[in-house]
């Protein structure tokens, strides 16, 4: 008797790769299409073209696959071929089986690392993946499949609740994402990755206002938690995985100290021994190191030397002492250019490098579509309102913004500006950009010549959106445009 049909064979194949698909691409919706015998609308799959019955169907499908499939395989010898389609296709029904019970612990008691339903999981993993007559051994093994199940829930979970929008920017921004968690062959991540991704940095840049920080904690939220089937417990909360750094915030001696630590007497106010968080950091856990562009240069030599060996010194110790976190940096600044300007360390930079993802600014976010603004303030106003009072205040906001500053908007502040935006249209029920104001004010246009202006310009767009191609793409002037003007000395005559 044959295992699976050849007409079967389309559906088993998709059903199995659904698990090992990036959700935020293209082929998510092709492989949809395949299993559900449909087209799906859209070009990215988000909860905008999902609906519960598609999800709710696919499972139906993959238990009553995994089900025939299990009883065929009584007394069967499996080829690695057969084994290749079927198990893929186990894996992605026990994925589905467990997604509720999971989600639902990780939504009531985040902090909890407990998981009782992985009892029966097992039992499940047993009777699915536990036919003997193989040729080879079994590709997946159940603790560490559980550890990967959770570990996708959170990944797809923050990722959509921390990148806002539905258009084909945000949903390639939460596929870039993804592939900063799980690679572009989730296939070799599974076998060799998954407990080595803390040992490649991942550099977040872009604009003031993108949510940099809310792309690290996604990051970090969704490393890989190894799970102890004795206990039923992970070995980590991972809510305490993502430790934040604000470098420009903290004087030099303060940011050594937070960093590598320091023993009693190192500095003055250094009354006792204190671990800094590379040492506090577990192979879990991520220290986010946010403006990095902002770090002196002895700090990027301690640093540097932190991403070549993991190794570093405390402050006031010669003991070495050893990292096994993940780094995550940030900046706004183009570190390219702070390179070639010899502000910042080149080879520093390349080891930040290697996992690179760019935040993308609001107008690119929403492309002009007023839908898509509206979406992006009920959004923020559900956060502050609730989902019911949001839906008839997102109207009131939308009218107002029309006026004030007008849908044309630039929001040069991004999803932080309009953010601020809402909470000023909830107290003062209106809205004047700042920015704006003092633009005229900025430039004494009357008192100028040309090269006086280009340059006041060029370097008002650098400020405000600190990175020379955004200013050029809003000025409409090619990129070394904008950088001529800011970085060279322009002759000026004294205004009278």
């Amino acid at each position: 008797m044959s295992i699976y049909g050849a007409a079967d064979l389309p559906v088993l194949k998709a059903l199995g790769d659904l698990i090992f698909t990036n959700p935020f691409t293209p082929e998510r919706l092709q492989l949809e299409e395949i299993i559900l015998k449909k087209k799906r609308p859209g070009n990215v799959w988000n909860m905008h073209n999902a609906t519960s019955e598609d999800i709710s169907e696919i499972a139906g499908l993959a238990e009553y696959h995994a089900e025939q499939l299990s009883a065929r395989l009584n007394g069967v010898l499996v080829s690695r071929a057969d084994c290749a389609v079927i198990e893929p296709v186990m894996i992605y029904h026990l994925f589905e089986k467990y997604r509720i019970p999971m989600v639902e612990q990780m939504m009531a008691t985040p902090h909890s690392i407990r998981f009782d339903c992985y009892r029966d999981f097992e039992n499940d993993f047993r009777r699915f993946l536990g036919f003997t007559r193989r040729a080879g051994e079994c590709a997946y093994e159940p603790a560490k499949t559980f550890a990967i199940f959770f570990q996708i829930h959170r990944a797809f979970y923050y990722i959509f609740d921390f990148i806002i929008g539905s258009s084909i920017a945000a949903g390639e921004l939460r596929a870039t994402v993804w592939q900063s968690i799980f690679t572009c062959d989730i296939h070799r991540w599974q076998r060799v990755m998954f407990d080595r991704m803390n040992q490649i940095t991942t550099l977040i840049q872009g604009e003031s206002g993108t949510g940099k920080e809310l792309v690290a904690k996604a990051v970090a939220y969704s490393q890989y938690i190894p799970f102890d089937p004795s206990t039923r417990e992970f070995l980590a909360d991972y809510t305490t995985c993502f430790i934040p750094l604000q470098l420009s915030a903290m004087p030099q001696a303060m940011l050594e100290s937070e960093l590598f630590g320091h023993r009693k007497g190192a500095y003055t106010g250094a009354l006792e021994d204190r671990k800094g968080y590379l040492e506090s950091c577990s192979p879990c856990g991520s220290v986010f190191l946010d403006e990095i562009g902002e770090i002196n240069p002895e700090t990027q030599v301690k640093l540097l030397r932190v991403l070549q060996s993991r190794h570093f010194q405390a402050m006031g110790d010669n003991r070495q002492r050893t990292f096994n976190g993940k780094i995550i940096a940030a900046t706004n600044r183009d570190l390219v250019n702070e390179c070639a300007a010899g502000n910042f360390r080149e080879d520093l930079y390349y080891r930040l490098c290697a996992d690179t993802i760019t935040t993308i600014p609001l107008r690119e976010l929403t492309g002009g579509d007023p839908t898509e603004l509206e979406r992006f303030v009920n959004i923020l106003a559900s956060r502050i309102l609730g989902a019911a009072e949001s839906t008839v205040f997102t109207a009131e906001a939308m009218r107002i913004i029309a006026v004030s500053p007008g849908l044309d908007y630039h929001w040069p502040g991004n999803v932080r500006e309009l953010e601020q935006c809402v909470r000023n249209l909830l107290i003062r029920g209106r809205y004047v950009p700042n920015i704006r104001r003092g633009s005229e004010a900025e430039m004494n246009f009357g008192n100028m010549n040309m090269q006086e202006l280009m340059q006041c310009y060029c370097r008002s767009l650098y400020r405000r959106f600190a990175s020379y191609q955004a200013a050029a793409e809003f000025a409409g002037l090619d990129r070394r445009t904008i950088a001529k003007y800011c970085d060279e000395k322009v002759k000026t005559r004294k205004i009278q």
